[in-house]
């Protein structure tokens, strides 16, 4: 009996010491998960307003300062959560003044308002920002809306831009 309970207690210890060493790596590897993107609208060496349209639609931001993690996609405009955790985003726009059409874009999040910046005056340069904390889920989708009917501007200064990064996984 002493023999067959220390083959069995030999066998646990091992499933142990396994089951500890898969938990570090996974903990490991979800500490090290880095994720940020920063993006202006204009694509290098483009301009101008984008809008005003007759239907909403996404912006995608196609002048990369940085995209680690690859969780943005320039393509579409829309960054996708990778892991479960908390991501701050920030965005700024820019635009000509214009009585006829205002400066607004608003962030979405699984085609949900959540914050939107807005400026409007009849002429000059206009300006507006925001931010916040989201909470996303594996999979959450965030990305810009212009309105209906409104415009923003960027150019080659770069006034007009997206960015997000992962405060902590959770």
């Amino acid at each position: 009996m002493n023999e067959a309970q220390a083959v069995k207690l030999n066998s646990m210890e091992t499933r142990s010491n396994i089951t500890e060493s898969h938990v570090e790596v996974l903990k490991r590897n979800s500490q090290d998960r880095k994720v940020a993107f920063s993006a202006s609208l204009a694509a290098p060496g483009q301009g101008g307003d984008t809008g005003p349209f007759n239907t909403g639609i996404t912006l995608v931001y196609r002048h990369i300062y940085s995209n680690i993690g690859n969780a943005y996609n320039p393509t579409t405009g829309i960054f996708t959560a990778p892991v479960r955790g908390l991501y701050l985003f920030r965005f700024y726009i820019y635009g000509e003044g214009d009585s006829s059409a205002s400066t607004t874009a608003a962030l979405h999040k699984n085609g949900h308002h959540v914050a939107v910046a807005h400026a409007h005056q009849a002429t000059g340069g206009i300006n507006s920002s925001n931010g916040v904390s989201l909470l996303l889920e594996v999979g959450d989708v965030v990305y810009m809306h212009l309105w209906v009917g409104d415009k923003i501007y960027d150019s080659e200064y770069h006034h007009s831009t997206f960015s997000g990064h992962l405060l902590f996984t959770m």
